[in-house]
């Protein structure tokens, strides 16, 4: 009897199996399909399929033979990146994330985090960080992506100054300094119940 293996990826050494040989058996395997034949079990680690042929040898016996295969597929490997954020104008910060699945000191190189795009506005930027890593032929990798988040900054102190004269026939407004790029000034006549873009302008007497 010929048993092949099956299985994921482990790291481990696997082999046929050969059973039901008797006292006196010698049993060969052949890994080029018959054309040289070697006592030693042929062992696979690696991902592949692997046929192996079968000969058994006994001088009070016919030869016997069989054949059958070793399976290795892929393990699988997760690469988390994890969420992060920054605030409005600053730099990226470094990126992190974890690996999970690899087998003993197997590797899939060095790990990068990075982000996609180059949007820099306040707001929340779904599945834009990710990873690169160097394949390994042992391993399915998946790359669940994380969410990038640009908060707001805090502003430059707004100063608005307010404008006090006498009469002269001329319209005067308030002054408001301290905006930054990105900033639309708002203002408002009616304690807040509307407002406007437009900087009203007052000429007569009145506060």
């Amino acid at each position: 009897t010929v048993t092949g293996y099956e299985g994921v990826y482990d790291g481990a050494a696997h082999t046929i199996t050969v059973g039901g040989t008797v006292a006196g058996d010698t049993v060969w395997y052949s890994t080029d399909g018959g054309a040289t034949w070697s006592e030693t079990n042929p062992e696979y680690t690696n991902v592949g399929e692997y046929p192996v042929k079968v000969k058994v040898t006994n001088p009070n016996y016919e030869d016997r033979t069989g054949e059958a295969t070793v399976k290795i597929t892929k393990a699988p490997v997760t690469i988390t990146v994890n969420d992060a954020s920054k605030v409005y104008g600053t730099s990226d910060p470094a990126f992190t994330g974890t690996v999970v699945g690899l087998k003993g000191s197997d590797s899939i190189g060095t790990v990068s985090y990075n982000r996609v795009g180059s949007d820099e506005n306040v707001g929340t930027y779904p599945d834009v960080l990710t990873a690169s890593y160097t394949d390994n032929p042992n391993y399915e990798v998946t790359v669940n992506k994380g969410d990038f988040t640009i908060t707001k900054a805090t502003s430059e102190t707004l100063t608005v100054t307010g404008y006090e004269g006498v009469y002269d026939g001329a319209a005067h407004t308030i002054t408001v300094e301290g905006t930054v790029a990105g900033d639309t000034v708002w203002y408002s006549t009616d304690n807040g119940a509307t407002w406007s873009e437009t900087n009203p302008e007052y000429t007569n007497v009145g506060e």
